[in-house]
This record gives C-alpha cells, sequence and structure tokens, in this order.
C-alpha cells in the first residue's frame, strides 16, 4: 500500500530536491495577513479555505476533474511528501492522474477533523478503498493551494515519536459557531508539525477538553 500511493501520488512528474532545499513552515502569525488582500476577515477566509479544500476532494478529485485541481491549485504551488517535492500545477496534476490511473476506486469520502486557521488548513482524510486515511496541510492564497503537505503514514500511539524540537507549525481551530455550523471546524482541535526537513515531518491532530487531550492521531510523511 505504501509502495503504490508513493508512485501514485508523486508520480513519474515528481522532482527530487535535497532535504535542505525545502523551505521552512511560516507560523500563522509570521504569514501575510489574511486580511491584507481581498478585505475578509478571518472567519471569512477560514470558512473559504475548509470549503475549497472540501470541494477540491469530494468533488475535483473524486470526480477525476483535473480541470477543477487547476482551479484549486496556484500555477507556482509547491507539493511535499515521502522526501519528494513537486514545483509547479502540471506536475501536480499529473501526478494525481498517475494516482488515479493506477488506484482508481480511491475516493475521499471524510475528512475529519477539520483545522483551519489564517491561510492555513488542516485535514484528516480518509479512503476506505484503499484501507487508509492521510493528513493534508495547506496554505491558500486567493481562493488556491500554494503549498501542500501530504503525510500518508498513520503511526500509531507506539509508533509516535517524541519532538525534541519546536513545532514548524502550529494551528489551533478558533471557538466559532459559525466554522463549525458551516464548514466542520470543531473548537478545541489543533494541528502541530513538527520537523522541517523534506521528507522527515510528522504531523499531530490533537482535540482537547476541559485542557486534557481525548483525541490524537499522528501521521508521517
Amino acid at each position: 500500500m505504501a509502495d503504490i500511493t508513493r508512485r501514485g501520488l508523486i508520480g513519474a512528474a515528481a522532482v527530487g530536491v535535497p532535504a535542505l532545499a525545502a523551505p521552512a513552515l511560516v507560523t500563522p502569525a509570521a504569514a501575510a495577513s489574511p486580511t491584507s488582500s481581498s478585505g475578509w476577515s478571518r472567519f471569512q477566509l477560514e470558512l473559504a479555505n475548509t470549503k475549497d479544500f472540501h470541494i477540491a476532494d469530494f468533488v475535483a478529485w473524486n470526480n477525476k476533474d483535473m480541470d477543477m485541481q487547476r482551479h484549486y491549485h496556484a500555477a507556482d504551488v509547491v507539493v511535499e511528501w515521502g522526501g519528494v517535492r513537486t514545483e509547479g500545477v502540471e506536475p501536480h496534476i499529473e501526478a494525481m492522474h498517475q494516482f488515479q490511473v493506477e488506484a482508481p476506486d480511491a475516493l475521499v469520502v471524510t475528512h475529519r477533523p477539520n483545522v483551519a486557521r489564517g491561510d492555513w488548513t488542516a485535514t484528516i482524510g480518509g479512503i476506505p478503498s484503499m484501507g487508509v486515511r492521510m493528513a493534508t496541510v495547506a496554505q491558500w492564497r486567493g481562493g488556491q493551494i500554494v503549498r501542500e503537505i501530504l503525510f500518508m503514514r498513520e503511526l500509531s500511539a507506539e509508533e509516535a515519536p517524541r519532538p525534541a524540537a519546536r513545532p514548524s507549525l502550529t494551528l489551533s481551530n478558533p471557538d466559532d459557531e459559525g466554522l463549525r455550523r458551516a464548514a466542520g471546524v470543531y473548537p478545541g482541535w489543533s494541528c502541530v508539525v513538527h520537523g522541517t526537513a523534506l521528507g522527515g515531518r510528522t504531523v499531530t491532530f490533537a482535540r482537547r477538553d476541559r485542557g486534557l487531550v481525548v483525541e490524537r492521531y499522528v501521521f508521517a510523511e
């Protein structure tokens, strides 16, 4: 399973880049202001980005509509996974097409949990036909994904590492009833990426209730 996802998702179009060439993540606080270009509030931005990712998976991906994928990915999008990096929308489109040729029934049927903060979104997508889940962390600009990191390997509690360094990205859902109702962005969830080396990162999704972690999922690239 890991082999088919690696060959399919990255595909022959992938261009290998040494780990040290991977750009560092930026935290939402360091990113451009979410209201700087469109005048939208942060709520409007987080709502739009989350809904757009739902459409990119549930409609564009599941219907193998690559024109829709071009609509939701910027021309200069950077996609990273498993130590490999593609630059530009067309290499990513070719990688997605190759994956769907090898696994035509790989439909994404769930997004849970959903995390949104500023111009970043993160979610865990369920692909029942392959018996796997995958995590995606994406940065958005003007309604398009400009950076996407895919974590394909879910780790058990025993496998999950204990990070020694500070996170490279931390996202926490706002406590907003509108986001919960409209896009499934539930309060209490957070997403934390550890590591900066291409292919060596992990992402942790956690839900806290009264300060205690009650759900936790960890993925590796």
